[in-house]
């Protein structure tokens, strides 16, 4: 309901006022245009997203997509009531031609007996598809695209075109975006859960299920998929959880079929580390009755950790090998969707490795499924915080490489971004219209921007060295006892703001623990070592081991090179919120004198350095002086900020030293209020 209301308060009215705004820049410039083609489609997977939250079941993924109908269908009663009350022409005053009678008559004899207004043929029109909305009885969504057009071109022909560009072109726009749906809804699971689930159905059988990643398993997989005749498995021998698993892709299957077939969109895999794993939700639709030929059925991998995305363009091309997924994908246009994780890939690499990870690894996988026949189209999982990949949107969207948006961007956006982007209709329109410019330069200027092999080399050993001085960081002796003591961690989790367990698994290892908890602790405790960390041992490296050249080159990427300059600037930004004086109060939460010393040692040394890499870019006496806004909001909260990180200091240590089953609320309430002071959570 969160969700929707976005939908009710803004969006679903921004949408026309952005197609309004393009016709007429576009008329402006090139004078008479054809209509525009809506171009911004919305998914959500709010109620789709079951990756370890055992909440979110069948039963709540349909009521999902219940109410999101029910809100579009409300939405489209308000707007032609609207429109019915304003078009009252009369047949007797300015009649339609026969044509144009039939169609609308058609329009009015499909829905139940309507009485009033005889004469007033438009009028009459609108109330029938009003009718025909409440009682739903469009049986498809084109059938209302039609009914929108038949209203639209009558009013035309008696040339009151005016007529239908403000009260019936606005409800097309929107139907065409928003559908009988108002979102898609996309479905997510981790690759851990399904993988269980087909050695589950398998074990049923006479032979027990092959060991994952085996020989064994990757030819049962292919000779399975390959099989004409396959069995449905027996759900009452099967465990809850794989009943859910094949109910749920039962349901994205009967959802193909309902009035508006993109009421559910593709099945998004977690941590996809293989084309088995790909492979194995292609067959798990095949259980629950996909068919078997051609799977009307999208699979989008999810790559997040560092190695994921650079095995990528392996796993797709191994994907591709495959008879029923190139069909299957051909099929759904020859675009592959490929989801990428800005958020692990953080937590796995560091900012640095993370940022230039995700570049390259576009690039390979434009080339790898090219050369397969494929395009592709690049699912940003991008959140608020620039270690999660925020950014301004302009600047985020220009940075990424040369031909991989070519008229396709698709970019998520959480928790206090949507409140940022979307709590007005002005504002969502303006956003909108940032999006889409961005989108429309980058893709026009896909070639002006040449591959630099020399950039390439000095981001390569920039990202190495910035990943292991990271990575050093996390296997430091006492590592996991100072984040864990230093930081508000184990206390954000009773904040209740997530869709989803802080632990993938309840497990206690760093590497189950979710990205987003992660990259809000550090904020807490305003170390923000995740927007920053690494940074300054590659850069001082760098110079070191290249000399007056190796700084000649950085001094050239910061002025040319979009994907370092977007680096150093958000590591500024970092820097600048980031204060040890806090910081070093939050270590004192440590137990263990001497990790507590070893680690924020690390900590404070890299945190020089990373400023004086900035500095040397810059050329700046300080830090951020390029930034004199963002600066000057900081700086107004910084001192009430300070005091509410020392208030959350004082109140960890009273909590845990009473070993408290619950948290306070005052706890709660600080950090609420230093993430609101930075601007995000995580």
């Amino acid at each position: 309901e969160w969700g929707l209301q976005f939908f009710r308060d803004s969006i679903f009215d921004a949408v026309p006022q952005v197609f309004e705004q393009f016709e007429l820049a576009m008329e402006e410039a090139f004078g008479e245009v054809p209509a525009v083609t809506p171009c911004l489609k919305f998914h959500n997977w709010i109620g789709g997203d079951r990756d370890g939250n055992p909440n979110v079941t069948v039963d709540v993924t349909a009521l999902a997509m219940q109410r999101g109908r029910e809100t579009a269908t409300a939405l489209y009663l308000e707007k032609l009531s609207l429109a019915a009350a304003r078009l009252s022409v009369s047949d007797h005053i300015q009649p339609l031609t026969e044509d144009h009678r039939e169609k609308l008559r058609a329009i009015i004899d499909c829905a139940p007996p309507i009485e009033r207004n005889a004469n007033e043929v438009f009028r009459r029109t609108l109330s029938a598809m009003a009718l025909k909305l409440r009682e739903d009885l469009y049986r498809h969504v084109s059938q209302f695209f039609a009914d929108l057009d038949a209203v639209d071109a009558a009013l035309c022909a008696i040339s009151a075109s005016e007529l239908a560009r403000r009260y019936i072109r606005p409800i097309r726009q929107q139907a065409s975006v928003f559908g009988l749906r108002t979102m898609t809804l996309d479905i997510r699971q981790n690759s851990t859960v399904t993988t269980k689930v087909l050695a589950e159905i398998w074990s049923l059988g006479a032979a027990p299920a092959p060991d994952y990643g085996s020989q064994e398993w990757s030819g049962r997989l292919r000779k399975e998929l390959a099989s004409a005749d396959l069995r449905f498995a027996d759900k009452a021998r099967l465990s809850p959880e794989a009943v859910e698993l094949l109910d749920l892709l039962k349901l994205m299957a009967s959802a193909r079929n309902c009035p508006d077939p993109e009421a559910v969109g593709p099945f998004i895999l977690s941590m996809t580390r293989s084309a088995d794993d790909l492979l194995g939700v292609y067959l798990l639709a095949r259980y629950a009755g996909f068919g078997a030929e051609v799977l009307d059925f999208t699979v989008v991998p999810l790559f997040e950790t560092i190695d994921d995305l650079r095995n990528a363009p392996s796993i797709l091309k191994l994907l591709l090998d495959v008879p029923l997924a190139r069909r299957s994908m051909k099929a759904r246009g020859r675009t592959a969707e490929i989801m990428l994780g800005y958020s692990d890939s953080n937590k796995d690499g560091g900012f640095v490795c993370s940022t230039w990870e995700l570049d390259r690894a576009q690039r390979k996988i434009s080339r790898a499924l090219e050369t397969s026949g494929f395009g592709v189209s690049f699912f940003h999982g991008r959140g608020g915080s620039v270690s999660r990949g925020g950014a301004p949107t302009e600047r985020a969207i220009a940075a990424q490489p040369a031909g991989t948006i070519a008229g396709r961007l698709r970019i998520t956006e959480q928790g206090e971004v949507v409140s940022a982007n979307y709590a007005n209709r002005g504002t969502a329109a303006s956003h909108f219209e940032r999006l889409a410019a961005s989108a429309l330069r980058h893709s026009l200027n896909a070639d002006e921007t040449p591959v630099n092999p020399e950039f390439d080399e000095a981001m390569d050993a920039l990202s190495a060295l910035s990943q292991t001085t990271y990575s050093t960081l996390l296997h430091s002796p006492g590592f996991i006892d100072y984040f864990s003591q230093a930081s508000p961690v184990e206390e954000l989790a009773r904040l209740k703001i997530g869709s989803r367990p802080a632990r993938r698994f309840g497990a206690s290892a760093l590497s189950d623990l979710r990205a987003i908890p992660w990259v809000f602790a550090w904020s807490q405790n305003r170390h923000l070592i995740t927007g920053w960390y690494g940074f300054g041992t590659a850069m001082e490296s760098f110079r070191r081991f290249r000399g007056d050249r190796g700084e000649d080159t950085l001094a050239e990427m910061f002025r040319s090179s979009k994907v370092f300059r977007l680096i150093a600037d958000e590591v500024e930004k970092s820097l600048y919120q980031t204060d040890l004086d806090v910081a070093a109060n939050y270590a004192t939460l440590v137990v263990d004198e001497d990790s507590r010393r070893e680690v924020f040692g690390l900590i404070e040394t890299e945190y020089r350095r990373a400023c004086d890499g900035i500095l040397f870019l810059t050329g700046e006496p300080s830090i951020a002086d390029r930034f004199p806004e963002f600066r000057a909001r900081f700086d107004r909260l910084r001192t009430d900020l300070d005091r509410v990180n020392a208030l959350q200091v004082d109140l960890l240590r009273e909590a845990r030293a009473a070993n408290a089953a619950s948290v306070s609320i005052p706890l709660l309430q600080s950090m609420n209020t230093i993430s609101a002071g930075l601007g995000w959570t995580g």
